[in-house]
């Protein structure tokens, strides 16, 4: 009896033990399966890109965990990143996000960019598509989303939709709730104030204001946002599907750097060069100032050559290069819109020409007032104009030397 009930608590606790070992086993396997389900958020950005610098702020405030793959300065991520935008037509923008088969192209801000990130992490989470060579073979091609994205009810009942904006002054708005003319003067206004371009654009103020006349700063300016104008018209009708931004980007920053550096130089030689005369101007005497008005008059009277207009024109073409690599999504997301709408060409042409007058806006309002001052400057004679020299001078170097060799520190954000 007694031998019978050894044998009984022997087999109890031996079913017991393996029972409990299976359960730990079972339960250990589930956290690595868990733990594996995790889906990882990819990230291709650049250092100098602000809209990257918002999602890094954004992610690390939410506790999200990302690899940020740096497409300048890592040739891997780079080759991954153009893989990524060649399967998916998507622009060479940044960022692109990547989580399983899901890709966000642009940040827009927490409420829509932010709440599109966190439903590809759910929903990834059940899928299969880990790395982005998983996501090279077996994610399907798609519409991504642009800049934008879902929120609220939408994120949560997973519809993604693509063209919700969180746009200044107005809030989250789905831009399909638009009239086609609404939109587009809407988003041409606000596509407009784009800080990305804002270094370029006080470089170009800086040498507008040395131009030596009214007639030249209107003809100048007017060149400038006539071309600018024109070069983004054709970038919304087909270029952005076709151009890598990044890569001109690169080369066309530390190019308007250097333009920059050399008119920067060129107005402290000329600062120097007439200190002197700045000192006694207003006690010259006549044949002294009618001199230096006649100096004036010459200057203003030169004809504009062929290297100053093509000049202007690269600096216009800079603006859109460094504008587009900073992220699309805006008027990505707008001529999506149009293409849903099944306009005819003329139809297309004109919305976008509305876009594009919308876009021109503030350049319009800043080179008046430019012109302007120009006036109220020069109105109170040589001693001023020298002054603007030597700021201007002093400010053009400080913008081509960071261009050149930190663009990163310009970055707004």
């Amino acid at each position: 009896m007694f031998a019978w009930s050894l044998w009984v608590c022997i087999g109890v606790l031996t079913f017991g033990w393996q029972f409990g070992d299976g359960s730990v086993a079972a339960q250990m396997t589930d956290a690595v399966d868990t733990a594996v389900q995790q889906p990882v958020v990819y990230m291709f950005g650049r250092d100098d890109c602000g809209f990257c610098t918002q999602q890094f702020a954004w992610m690390e405030a939410e506790g999200i965990t990302y690899e940020y793959l740096n497409i300048v300065t890592n040739d891997g991520a780079r080759e991954l990143y153009d893989a990524v935008t060649a399967k998916h037509t998507v622009p060479k923008v940044t960022p692109v996000t990547v989580v399983g088969e899901y890709v966000i192209a642009g940040f827009n801000g927490p409420e829509t960019t932010g709440a599109s990130i966190k439903t590809a992490i759910t929903q990834a989470a059940s899928g299969t598509i880990r790395t982005i060579d998983d996501h090279l073979a077996r994610a399907p091609e798609q519409d991504v989303i642009l800049g934008g994205g879902c929120s609220g009810t939408a994120c949560d009942a997973g519809e993604g939709q693509q063209y919700v904006f969180n746009l200044p002054f107005l809030g989250l708005v789905d831009l399909q709730t638009f009239s086609l003319t609404t939109l587009s003067v809407v988003l041409g206004v606000i596509d407009g104030f784009n800080p990305c371009a804002m270094w370029v654009l006080v470089t170009f103020l800086v040498f507008l204001s040395q131009a030596g006349s009214r007639r030249k700063m209107v003809f100048l300016a007017g060149l400038f946002i006539l071309a600018q104008g024109i070069m983004y018209n054709l970038i919304l009708n087909v270029w952005y599907q076709t151009w890598d931004f990044i890569a001109l980007d690169e080369i066309v920053t530390p190019l308007v750097g250097l333009i920059a550096l050399g008119g920067g130089a060129f107005f402290l030689y000329r600062w120097w060069k007439n200190r002197d005369a700045a000192l006694v101007c207003d006690i010259s005497d006549i044949e002294t100032q009618a001199k230096t008005v006649n100096r004036f008059k010459a200057v203003a009277s030169q004809p504009i050559t062929i290297a100053s207009v093509f000049a202007i024109l690269a600096i216009a073409f800079s603006v859109n290069i460094i504008e587009f690599a900073c992220s699309v999504g805006i008027p990505q997301a707008y001529t999506k819109i149009l293409e849903l709408n099944a306009l005819t060409f003329i139809e297309r042409q004109w919305y976008i020409m509305l876009f594009t007058l919308g876009y021109m806006f503030d350049d319009v309002v800043v080179y008046g007032l430019a012109i302007w001052g120009f006036g109220k400057l020069h109105a109170h004679g040589q001693k001023y104009a020298q002054l603007s020299l030597l700021i201007g001078g002093l400010l053009m170097l400080l913008l081509g030397l960071l261009l050149v060799a930190a663009p990163g520190l310009l970055v707004v954000g």
